[in-house]
């Protein structure tokens, strides 16, 4: 096995617990090291501190799997992957639709599992998890004896990582439609098809907070996607609802769980671009008692951040004026570079132009079944508040 050696202090983060080694921190490569495939971690001194696989391509050039003198096989997925269904069951957090594996959270980087009923949804981030592929697929049939595996790759980690990115099902087809229910609510899944593995399942506790507070109020559910916080809305007593998405097919699919969960009749939909349309809504003096801004990242690298953050001003100055007294906005970032802290700021900046008064009720995150190692805070990436104007 080859061995990466590291620079002088280079070796701290990772005793530390987190899992990356940068081009740029490794001293030597000793030994012939195939991309993809596991090496050897050691200090400068030469001593060990883990295993993980290596891609000299990006600039995090390894990601390490396990700081313990064992070999990388079929049997450590299986105990990886067991570990992170045990900690979903004793959580309460295995239901129709859940995340199995969230990459370092649960000890395996650069792997995703996600469980729709009886069918699983990998997803492979790195060239490592590639090659791993077919001890992902043992792991799982021991855990799921006949459920259905369906691949799913990133395409921009697949470009970074020099991979081509998959699609298709691993043996027997399952179904590519189907139906889960997220608490009250039906949702539909097309496996393949639309962002994320086929639903977004980090907004789950986000959406019965969200239905909780929406008895009796209009709701404006901006950058709506399939529209899951207006469904959960209305079902939580929600007079209307209206969904602003740029996709038609989002919003096609949006219309379909609406009819799914029986509250079409209560629901408009508009395809249009959420910031010229919010900007339209504050024009013509549209008022709402709840809003929910949940759009996609505005930014993937810590170059574009201030942009982004333009963009979060923007969209919130717009919601703070159109809330009713009262009225709750719920709005969010998924953009990892964009902290709690750096977003909490940008919201303060845009009701404090806006001119409006709001109070916060709650810091919100990603579901628990994406969960965040301390040492590997990269893993949170979705980020929130609950707001009320007062």
């Amino acid at each position: 096995m080859a061995r990466l050696v590291l620079k002088p202090g280079m070796d701290r983060r990772l005793r530390a617990g987190h899992p990356w080694v940068y081009r740029g921190e490794i001293a030597d490569l000793v030994g012939r090291a195939i991309p993809g495939e596991t090496v050897e971690v050691l200090d400068a001194a030469g001593r060990f501190l883990g295993r993980g696989f290596y891609n000299p391509r990006p600039s995090l050039a390894c990601r390490l799997l396990t700081s313990l003198d064992e070999p990388i096989d079929e049997s450590f997925f299986r105990r990886r992957l067991t570990a992170a269904l045990d900690y979903r069951r004793a959580a309460g957090l295995v239901s129709d639709a859940y995340r199995l594996c969230w990459s370092e959270s649960d000890g395996l980087p650069g792997l995703v599992v996600d469980r729709y009923g009886s069918t699983t949804v990998i997803q492979c981030l790195t060239l490592g998890m590639t090659r791993a592929e077919p001890w992902v697929i043992a792991s799982l049939a021991s855990l799921f004896p006949g459920g259905a595996v369906y691949r799913t790759d990133d395409a921009t980690a697949a470009r970074i990582e020099g991979f081509v990115a998959e699609q298709g099902w691993r043996g027997d087809a399952g179904p590519s439609d189907l139906i889960i229910t997220e608490g009250a609510c039906r949702l539909a899944v097309v496996i393949g098809a639309g962002q994320k593995t086929g639903l977004y399942l980090d907004q789950r506790q986000n959406h019965a907070l969200v239905a909780s507070r929406a008895e009796g109020r209009r709701v404006l559910d901006a950058f709506s996607y399939t529209g899951a916080f207006a469904c959960h809305a209305l079902l939580g007593g929600a007079s209307s609802a209206l969904l602003l998405e740029s996709s038609s097919d989002a919003l096609a699919l949006a219309r379909r769980n609406l009819e799914l969960n029986g509250v079409a009749e209560r629901a408009e939909l508009h395809e249009a671009n959420a910031f010229d349309a919010l900007r339209a809504l504050e024009s013509s003096g549209e008022r709402f008692g709840l809003i929910v801004l949940d759009p996609p990242p505005f930014t993937r690298r810590k170059d574009t951040v201030d942009s982004a953050a333009r963009g979060y001003k923007e969209i919130n100055l717009r919601a703070a004026r159109l809330l009713e007294p009262g009225g709750i906005l719920a709005s969010f970032s998924c953009s990892h570079h964009i902290g709690p802290g750096l977003f909490e700021t940008i919201c303060r900046d845009a009701i404090g132009d806006a001119r409006v008064p709001m109070r916060v009720l709650q810091s919100l995150t990603q579901s628990a079944d994406h969960p965040v190692r301390l040492a590997v805070p990269e893993a949170r990436y979705l980020t929130g508040l609950l707001l009320e104007k007062v």
